[in-house]
């Protein structure tokens, strides 16, 4: 009795969801204005004394539907944009500066993810602007 055999089901690779490594990172305090938005109120007020984190980058993130965080010890940055047009440089926002403790690694991560890496682990760590 002859076996059927069906072809081989050729796989495409998944794609590359990983983040690039930071490159450099600069850090200051600058007032932080909303963006204009069309159709709806920002649901962000305006902060004068803001936290300004722009992260330098081996190359631009991935586009997906989920964004890159900053954290920066436990406290999680989601508020950012890219900063170049190239998409190399990501400005992140802290509205609550004094939450952000001194020499805490500063680790960028996809929005679901929690960072496990230790002071050893990273390459930059938080410095309160002067």
């Amino acid at each position: 009795m002859p076996a059927d055999k069906s072809p081989k089901v050729e796989a495409q690779p998944g794609p590359n969801w990983d983040l690039p490594d930071i490159k450099g990172v600069k850090i200051r305090t600058a007032p932080f204005k909303p963006r204009a938005l069309k159709n709806f109120d920002h649901p962000l007020d305006a902060v004068p004394d803001a936290v300004e984190i722009v992260v330098s980058l081996a190359a631009p993130v991935p586009i997906r539907a989920m964004s890159p965080v900053l954290w920066v010890g436990d406290q999680r940055l989601t508020e950012s944009e890219v900063a170049d047009t190239a998409g190399k440089k990501l400005r992140f926002w802290s509205f609550q500066p004094n939450k952000l403790q001194a020499d805490a690694p500063i680790v960028m991560m996809w929005m679901n993810e929690e960072p496990a890496a230790t002071r050893d682990s990273v390459r930059f760590t938080y410095k309160r602007p002067k």
